[in-house]
C-alpha cells in the first residue's frame, strides 16, 4: 500500500500504529488544527474572566450577549478564535476536573478499608488512569506543547471551567 499523502506532515508525524482509529482522527484533526501559545491562552483566559464577571450574577440572555461582547473587545480576539479556543479549554478543562475529583474521592478513601472499599478505591484509580491517557490524548489533537502549557495554568483553567459550566447549566 502507498503512503499516505500526509505521512510527511512536518507539524504532525504519523506515528501511530494499529487500528486505533481515535488516534487517526485525532492527528487529522490536529491537521486542521492552530496551536494554543502562552498569548492567546492569556486572552482566552482574559476572555472567560471578563465574561464570568459579567454573568455570575445575572445569566439572562441579554446579559450574555453584552457580557460576549465585552469579553471579546477585553481578550482582542475574534469571535472564531475564541470558540475556537474555548472548545480546547472545555475539553482539558472537563478532563482535569474529573480527574480532580476522582483523585478528591481517593484520598477521602484512604482512611477507609473494606473489601468493598478496596474495590471502589481500584475502580477510582483505573479511571483516574483513564483520565489521565485521555488528557495526554488531547496532544494528538492539539499538540503536545499545547497541552503541556494548559497543565502549567492547570488550576486557574479548571477553576474557569467550573465556573463557567455552573453559569452555563442554570436554566
Amino acid at each position: 500500500m502507498a503512503p499516505s499523502l500526509f505521512d510527511d506532515y512536518l507539524d504532525v508525524p504519523n506515528v501511530e500504529t494499529g487500528p486505533d482509529f481515535d488516534a487517526a482522527d485525532d492527528r487529522t484533526l490536529r491537521m486542521a488544527s492552530q496551536p494554543v501559545d502562552k498569548a492567546l491562552l492569556d486572552s482566552l483566559i482574559r476572555y472567560q474572566e471578563t465574561f464570568l464577571s459579567h454573568v455570575e450574577s445575572d445569566a439572562a440572555p441579554e446579559a450574555m450577549a453584552r457580557a460576549q461582547t465585552a469579553a471579546l473587545t477585553d481578550s482582542g480576539l475574534t469571535l472564531k478564535t475564541v470558540e475556537w479556543g474555548l472548545s480546547v479549554l472545555r475539553a482539558f478543562g472537563g478532563r482535569r476536573w474529573t480527574a480532580q475529583r476522582l483523585q478528591s474521592k481517593l484520598t477521602e478513601l484512604e482512611a477507609t478499608s473494606g473489601a468493598e472499599v478496596d474495590a471502589l478505591r481500584q475502580r477510582i484509580q483505573n479511571e483516574l488512569k483513564k483520565q489521565e491517557r485521555h488528557t495526554e490524548a488531547l496532544g494528538r489533537r492539539y499538540g503536545p506543547d499545547t497541552v503541556v502549557l494548559l497543565r502549567e495554568h492547570e488550576p486557574v483553567l479548571v477553576a474557569l471551567h467550573t465556573r463557567l459550566t455552573k453559569v452555563l447549566s442554570r436554566g
